[in-house]
């Protein structure tokens, strides 16, 4: 078996094309992915990762500071919401 060398602009020009390929790749499978399912968190749960009391809570959600749902008599909280207040800092833990 014979290896023929390649010069080094036409091997880095190869490594460039990969590179962008892998990356349109990537995003395109981003975009065409099936979506996660959704992930609903009790107020104990939200309590505990937000580090405030359910008073607190309570009052957040009165103030439409962080969306939820009613399920019977069940108020659920979606994870993503949660994750984004977390983020970005929207509400100071209590003490």
């Amino acid at each position: 078996m014979e290896f023929q060398m390649i010069e080094q602009s036409a091997f880095d020009e190869m490594k460039t094309l990969v590179t962008t390929l892998r990356e349109r790749a990537e995003r395109f499978r981003e975009l065409f992915s099936p979506p996660q399912p959704r992930r609903w968190l009790t107020a104990e749960e939200v309590c505990k990762a937000l580090r405030i009391t359910k008073r607190a809570l309570q009052y957040y959600r009165s103030e439409g500071i962080i969306p939820s749902t009613s399920l019977g008599n069940k108020i659920l909280y979606k994870e993503s919401d949660i994750a984004r207040i977390l983020q970005n800092k929207l509400i100071a833990p209590s003490k």
